[in-house]
Formats: C-alpha cells, structure tokens, sequence
C-alpha cells in the first residue's frame, strides 16, 4: 500500500476535469495545500470517480456486473477461450490477475483515496463549511460503496479507515460484521452531511438520496426490514425521481429513474456493460457472453423487459442472447457521443427493497403496490388484480423472481441475493458441474498473502 499515496498524488495533479472542470489542485505534492482551497479539495475528491472509471472492467465500473453474473447463473462466456471462464466455472485461481488487480486492487485503491481525503478534508480550516461537508459526505458513500461490494466478493477483509500505510500493511482480516458496522455509520454521516441537491449537473456526484438508497440496501442486506422500509420509503417519497415509463430510457445520462450514476471518462465508451455486452455488427462476430437458459425462463410470456433489456443476434442460425440494457458499444469515430452513464443506484430497485421489507413485516397490501409498480412497467399483470390475496411465501417467490428480471446484470445483484438467502448452493449445484460450498466467496490473491503474512486465505483455495 505505499505506493498508494504516490497514486493520489498523481490523481490529484490530472484531478477529473471531464466529470467537473475545477482546475489543478496547487502544488499537488503536498496535501495540506489540495486541501487548502474549496476547488482543490473538489479536484482531489471528484478525482476518485475518475479513478472509479479509468479502467474497465473494474470492481466498480463492470467488472462486478461481469465477474457476479457469471459466478450465478445470469450469463455465460461463449468461448472456452475467455479469460473469465474461472468465474463461469466458479474455479477462480489465486493467482488471476483480474480477482487481484482489478477487484482486491482497485478496491483498496479507491478506499485508500477516499482515507486520504476524509484526512485532508477534516483536518482543514480553509475550506468553506458547504463545500467540506459536501465532499466530506462524498468521500464516505464512495468508501462505503466499495467496502460494500468487496464483502459481498472476498467476506472479511482488512478494514482500513486511515492513510498509515505501515499500519495498514500489515492488517489482519476484519469480520464482515465489524465493515458492516463501519459502512453504516459512514452511510450515517453522509445522510447528515449532504443535502438534497446534486453538485453539478445531472447525478452523477452522491447526494442525501444516494446515501440513503445505499442505506436501505444495507439494512435489506441484513434483514432490518423496518430500517430498509424506511430509508427506501425515503427515497421514494422525496420527490426527486420517477419511473422511466419507457424501458429504453432508464440508462440514458438524463434518466429520471436515476438516484446515481457515474459519467464515463474515457473517449470511445458510453459504459463498460456496453462494452463487454454489446457485439459487434460484424455478421460473424459473437457476443463475448450470452444470457443463460435460466434467467430467460425467468420472464414472464409479454415482459417488456425481455423485448427491451435483451439484445439478440443470430450467428451461423445460432441465436445468442446478451444483456441489452446499455445499447452502445465501443465508438471512436465521428458518431461518438455519451448518451449512457452508468447506473450505480435507481428508483426500481427501491421499490423492490421497500416491498420486500414490507412483506417481511407481514404489510402485505404494500408489499404487492411496489412490486406492481415495477410489474406495471413491465406490462405483467398486476397481482392486486390476479391475486390479491396471495400468501407470504408465494409473494416471496415472486418478489425474488421480480428481482432476478429487473436487475439482471447489475451490480451482481442475482449473486448478492442468492448468498444472502442462503439459496445459493440449493439454486447452483445442480447448473454448475463443479458447484462446491466454498465457492460463494473469491480467493485473496495469492501475492496479498505473501505481501502480508497476518492475512490468511478463504476456505476452498490452496
């Protein structure tokens, strides 16, 4: 981790002046004058979602999306030859190079850059109380998002909340239930320091709503379903974002149905789903991965979601599916233009948070509203019409069936729920040849053990 501090520095002196053009930071090499002037102290913090989307796929730029929809039963590589076969296959080796450098790796990055600025933000008497509360607020959703998806992918993790990098470096694993704690109150404050408005245009900086959206995800995560119902009935209720009646318009940079989102950085590229998804039109090319039988036996006969969402071509009379909520690949000719960002925290998935909480508070009659929310949209048929008095349990059945069809291929979320209801190897071992216990968490990469002896290695891996 010492060559960590060297990163930073290196971001705060190229800063993020694509996401907002704040100028260089003065003097770059030394920390207390970035964090001496409120447009440094913004260059430094707007560079971490800079970082997040200057290289893909990554933990929090598609590489998730890809790594959890694979290690599930969402999408599978259409060559052998692929590099993320391990994750397909659930045999991810110690020594990948994509588990250590672009999940481990990038991870610590990012959180040791947010450590840096919570330091240098709160240690600061020059920056005016907005702009230090704002970014302050910033740093810990971004701090809370990462640890939030590297325990859902390794479990404990060294717990690192400061910039001391000889103390960090030799850091034993922290149960998830002590990250868990920390991401909470972290969550906790940004919800106190941030306000309701947007720093610059569109959404694609964190906001109170944002905090709160990752909150109520939290508490559903760990069955406080009175908090989820709450912190997601929040978010709902403030006004601020609608349900994008047209399926297509849901990703788009200007959707409404948007709580966060974060603006691509490099030339050529709208998002890296689209990216990775989208084929080339070339009549011979194939999708780099395709959606598997099981998720597409999971919609319902008229879900506009499977007209919308998923793309398809046929190759040599094969028909290939693939995720098809971001529509634009790859495009560095005169036609490039950013009309996708990619969506980190929406409206839907709020719904279905808070109708789950409800029903597991027995609020039935609400439960069925948020789902028929997202059911309406879809053009299912509505259950308070079909089965208004349907029992809890086949409610359940269909909340996590609503929950499969809307956010597939986002964030991991099918792999995320199939761990957290313990269904995981009841669902997989009977789609994966080599399905084993250990596998619902990755391997730490081989060279952080050696690096630090106190860290010890997930069951399963050699």
């Amino acid at each position: 981790m010492k060559k960590y501090l060297i990163i930073l520095l290196a971001i705060y002196a190229i800063a993020c002046n694509k996401l907002i053009d704040v100028g260089d930071p003065e003097n770059s090499e030394n920390g207390k004058t970035v964090f001496s002037h409120d447009t440094s102290a913004m260059s430094a913090v707007t560079g971490i979602y800079a970082r997040i989307m200057a290289s893909f796929p990554s933990l929090l730029n598609g590489g998730l999306t890809i790594c959890a929809g694979l290690s599930a039963d969402e999408i599978q590589p259409t060559s052998s030859s692929n590099s993320m076969q391990e994750y397909y296959i659930n045999s991810i080796s110690t020594t990948s190079n994509f588990n250590r450098l672009y999940l481990w790796y990038y991870g610590y990055t990012l959180i040791y850059q947010a450590n840096a600025c919570i330091e240098g933000i709160s240690n600061s008497t020059a920056l005016s109380e907005v702009i230090s509360n704002q970014l302050l607020g910033e740093c810990y959703f971004l701090r809370s998002l990462t640890y939030f998806q590297m325990i859902q992918l390794f479990g404990d993790v060294p717990l690192v909340i400061s910039t001391n990098y000889e103390e960090n470096a030799g850091l034993k694993r922290t149960p998830t239930i002590k990250i868990l704690s920390q991401i909470k109150e972290d969550l906790l404050k940004a919800t106190e320091l941030l306000t309701d408005n947007y720093p610059g245009n569109n959404r694609i900086r964190v906001n109170k709503w944002a905090a709160k959206a990752l909150l109520a995800k939290l508490y559903l995560y760990g069955g406080d379903w009175a908090d989820a119902e709450s912190a997601s009935g929040q978010v709902i209720n403030a006004g601020t974002y609608r349900l994008e009646k047209d399926l297509n318009r849901v990703f788009l940079y200007d959707s409404k149905e948007a709580i966060l989102q974060f603006m691509p950085y490099e030339n050529g590229y709208n998002t890296t789903e689209g990216a990775q998804f989208v084929p080339s039109p070339n009549g011979t090319s194939l999708p780099q991965y395709s959606l598997t039988e099981y998720l597409l036996s999971a919609f319902e006969t008229g879900d506009k979601r499977a007209a919308n969402w998923i793309g398809r071509k046929t190759v040599n009379g094969v028909v290939y599916t693939f995720p098809y909520k971001y529509k634009l690949r790859i495009n560095f000719g005169p036609t490039y233009a950013v009309t996708e960002y990619v969506m980190v925290l929406r409206l839907g998935e709020q719904y279905l948070i808070r109708a789950e909480a409800r029903a597991h508070l027995n609020d039935l009659a609400g439960s069925i509203i948020d789902l028929d929310s997202i059911r309406n949209r879809a053009g299912l048929p509505l259950i308070a019409q079909t089965n208004p008095g349907i029992d809890v349990n086949s409610l359940f059945k269909i909340l996590q069936k609503e929950r499969q069809t809307e956010l597939f291929a986002e964030w991991g979320a099918r792999w995320f729920d199939l761990k957290r209801e313990k269904t995981v190897t009841s669902v997989l071992v009977s789609r994966k040849q080599s399905w084993k216990d250990t596998d619902t968490l990755y391997p730490v990469p081989d060279v952080e053990l050696k690096l630090n002896p106190k860290l010890t290695q997930n069951p399963g891996y050699n």
